[in-house]
């Protein structure tokens, strides 16, 4: 009987270090692919995104990609008809990303397809994107706009009527000062009043 075990576990040894081979053999081959796969990695330039610096009042420089603008518009609004098209064209020059969003459920001719504000709570009274940027006491009208630290999604009221691109860069340079300065929105001064507004 212990003749037969010894012989059997015998027979057993190769097949066993067979295996652990086996095995060795796998993971140096898994080792092979993942270098491959590494060197093909870094063989390839990554795409890098290339920065669109703004210079900023006081010498210091922000990446435009961690700032959006955020207008409110309506198709019927004439003012903003107006201010549309010289906001796209800044936006466009300065790598700046602008989300529109309707009020009437119809874009313009700079925003053909614009977002539409939606009401995930059947008890609001507003849509959530009007409750958010309007809830703040500020009329709701159109043409509004807001700028908007991508990161901390912190809004600042950018302008609300027509504002020439001027007025309007040295205001979006100040805001991104005071975001970095993590100065609170509700301490800004009010915006200055705009006749050229259409209201909701």
């Amino acid at each position: 009987m212990k003749i037969k075990l010894l012989c059997g576990l015998l027979v057993l040894v190769p097949v066993l270090a067979f295996a652990g081979a086996r095995e060795d053999i796998a993971a140096i081959d898994a080792a092979k692919a993942s270098r491959h796969v590494t060197q093909e990695n870094t063989s390839k330039p990554a795409s890098v995104r290339p920065l669109s610096l703004m210079q900023l009042p006081d010498g210091r420089q922000a990446d435009m990609a961690d700032y959006a603008v955020v207008v409110f518009m309506q198709s019927h609004c004439q003012y903003s008809a107006k201010f549309d098209p010289d906001l796209k064209r800044w936006a466009d020059e300065h790598s700046i990303h602008v989300y529109p969003y309707t009020l009437d459920g119809g874009g313009d001719a700079s925003f053909p397809v614009p977002l539409i504000p939606r009401k995930t709570d059947p008890a609001s009274p507003l849509a959530d994107e009007i409750m958010t940027f309007f809830g703040n006491g500020l009329p709701i009208a159109t043409p509004t706009a807001f700028m908007v630290n991508v990161h901390t999604l912190k809004a600042y009221p950018l302008t609300q009527g027509v504002m020439d691109i001027a007025t309007l860069e040295n205001r979006y340079a100040s805001l991104i000062l005071a975001d970095m300065d993590q100065v609170d929105p509700r301490t800004l001064p009010p915006l200055p009043a705009n006749a050229q507004v259409t209201p909701q």
